[in-house]
């Protein structure tokens, strides 16, 4: 493969050789002195503890231009660089593929914008680095203890491309690849730890380690800004990537000052930190005021960032070294042994693996599914609610995956069948999940559902009992008696009221309906809109079709019913007394969740879950 690494700072140049050495045509593109001295003395690598220094003559060159033809162009760089060169990359037709990987808060709608969905990547390269002259100092990197680089698509789904360029990258000795769904919240989240309180905290010292460690008053500071950033951007909407980070905000205070202080005695951050952040202050002024930015719009608060944000001028005074006048506080204290762990887990980020099995994107027909786990193990299906799609159910996959051969899929006329396919009524939905089953040699599988979905399970266990093994509802309700006639033709007006609603509110006012928790309410409205107007008229009139028809009698396989203790009164009373008449059944209420329960509280839900499956094992 042709590759172009756009950036030859640190990280750059160290991917540059890697993919060298791996025997890929790679460029590196650098100007000015860095120019010189790589065309002096070719990349020089010298990796944290070694003897030597590894030498690799990459081939340079100084400009892009409108006729250079690679195959893919890997922008390793910040956000506050990238976005300036857009323009050029817009220029050139002939790349497909541009990869940015760096340090971004601001989303990717600018690049998207400039240069088209079908081009823009994202991704992170590890590990941190520093330039001293022309040789590159980074942590170690061995091919025992790999790091492992996350990429994803800019829109979260998963293509041919995004595997190529995982292989691709996967070909770096030491580095593995995670395709992931969500890098747009993972590089927030990113920052999020490492930019809100450790860089201007860092800069409050004079960009000394020993200095911040031996302040506390600054340690204290640096560890609520970043509270507050997590917990502004969880408001703001952005789910918690990866989902460790979540536990940084309950760790006891006086916990994470005391990480924080034995991180900055290590190398790592000598190397990864405190180098990047003296050299790359207008980066981080750049990263900390985009993130300020979201946590204000979300409602948040930033008491301590903002007592943080005049140190990242160069003019203000250092902050009195030694100094412990501001008081810590212990409350939140759960399992602090535990949150110890989270917290080194989330602030070194790094060499984290991906799941054991990676996820094989399928296509049968016009229906686009996921499937990953173990070929031998129980097979676990997803089926997602009304407009909504597969990603509903990303945290019961990444917890499953592991012991469970987890299928989830796009329903038709929804998320990545939306385009391809129309929507349809049962019989056409279930024989596409038949089909689908048999590609992957699937006899039976545990039938997971959410409302909509749980309705369609339903139907595949009554129509066809003897491939399904069980049946899991969440904020469902029986498809067998479940609604009356008059009920019927009142949800018909729904119909009518939909084709008149700007779609902007129908998906803002969707979100709000079905999700509890602000993450869960902005997964709702970004789903229904790849879904469409048009597509969620289309998919109510069959369904109010299906809820017509019904089925005869209820099935008899195991199943669990699971509620949020949030849901709306009519469903959550309807799915008691469902469960009453179910002849082999559990019910189980989900605590701060409404009718999304597995996206509003997954912590709980997985664990109801993961408990049902082990009882039918």
């Amino acid at each position: 493969m042709r590759i172009l690494v756009f950036g030859a700072g640190p990280l750059g140049s160290l991917k540059a050789t890697r993919l060298h050495e791996a025997g890929h045509d790679v460029s590196l593109l650098a100007r000015g002195q860095r120019l010189a001295d790589l065309r002096e003395h070719g990349v020089v690598v010298h990796e944290q503890g070694a003897d030597r220094v590894d030498v690799a003559h990459v081939p340079v060159v100084e400009t892009f231009e409108a006729d250079d033809d690679y195959d893919l162009v890997l922008i390793v760089m910040g956000e506050h660089q990238f976005t300036g060169i857009l323009d050029t990359l817009a220029e050139n037709e002939h790349v497909q593929t541009v990869c940015f990987m760096g340090n971004a808060v601001n989303g990717p709608e600018e690049m998207v914008r400039v240069l088209g969905n079908e081009r823009v990547m994202l991704g992170f390269p590890y590990p941190g680095g520093k330039r001293d002259g022309h040789v590159v100092c980074v942590l170690p990197i061995d091919e025992q203890n790999e790091y492992t680089i996350p990429i994803g698509e800019a829109d979260g789904t998963i293509r041919p491309r995004t595997r190529e360029v995982a292989a691709v990258l996967s070909d770096m000795r030491g580095y593995d690849v995670e395709i992931r769904t969500d890098m747009d919240e993972w590089l927030k989240y990113h920052v999020a730890l490492l930019i809100s309180g450790l860089a201007p905290a860092l800069y409050a010292a004079d960009t000394e380690m020993r200095r911040l460690g031996e302040t506390r008053d600054l340690l204290v500071l640096s560890v609520r800004a970043t509270k507050e950033a997590l917990r502004g951007l969880r408001e703001a909407g952005y789910s918690p990537s990866p989902r460790v980070v979540r536990g940084f905000e309950y760790v006891p205070e006086p916990v994470c000052v005391w990480a924080i202080g034995w991180l900055m005695r290590t190398e790592y951050a000598k190397i990864s930190i405190e180098g990047h952040t003296r050299a790359g202050r207008e980066e981080m002024t750049h990263l900390f005021d985009g993130l300020v930015s979201i946590v204000e719009g979300g409602g948040g608060t930033t008491d301590a960032m903002d007592r943080l944000a005049p140190y990242f001028d160069p003019d203000t005074s250092p902050y009195p070294e030694g100094r412990r006048d501001i008081p810590m506080k212990w409350g939140g204290v759960i399992a602090p042994a535990l949150g110890v762990g989270a917290l080194a887990v989330a602030l070194r980020r790094l060499r984290s693996k991906p799941t054991a099995t990676p996820p094989v994107e399928g296509e049968y027909g016009t229906v686009q599914y996921e499937v990953v786990g173990p070929e031998d193990a129980t097979p676990v299906v997803f089926t997602h609610g009304f407009a909504l799609d597969r990603g509903t159910w990303r945290e019961q996959v990444a917890t499953l995956s592991e012991s469970y051969r987890v299928l989830s899929w796009d329903l038709p006329g929804c998320g990545d069948s939306a385009e391809s396919s129309d929507p349809a009524r049962f019989d056409v939905a279930s024989q596409s999940l038949l089909d689908v089953l048999d590609e992957q040699g699937v006899d039976r599988a545990v039938l997971v559902g959410q409302s909509m979905g749980s309705l369609l399970s339903q139907y595949v266990a009554y129509h066809h009992p003897d491939r399904v093994r069980a049946l899991v509802h969440v904020g469902g309700f029986p498809l067998y008696g479940g609604v009356s006639d008059h009920t019927i033709k009142l949800m018909g007006l729904h119909v009518w009221a939909l084709k008149r609603m700007p779609e902007r509110l129908l998906c803002d006012l969707f979100g709000r309906f079905v999700a509890r928790s602000p993450e869960a309410r902005a997964y709702a409205r970004r789903a229904s809109a790849r879904t469409g107007k048009e597509n969620m008229v289309s998919l109510e009139r069959a369904l109010l079709g299906d809820l017509g028809d019904g089925i005869p009698e209820p099935t008899e396989h195991p199943q669990l019913v699971v509620v949020g203790e949030e849901e709306h009164f009519w469903l959550r009373k309807k799915a008691r007394e469902w469960d009453e008449t179910l002849l082999d059944s559990e019910y189980e209420t989900v605590p701060d969740a409404g009718h999304l329960v597995n996206h509003d509280n997954p912590t709980v839900f997985n664990e109801i879950l993961s408990s049902f499956l082990e009882s039918l094992d």
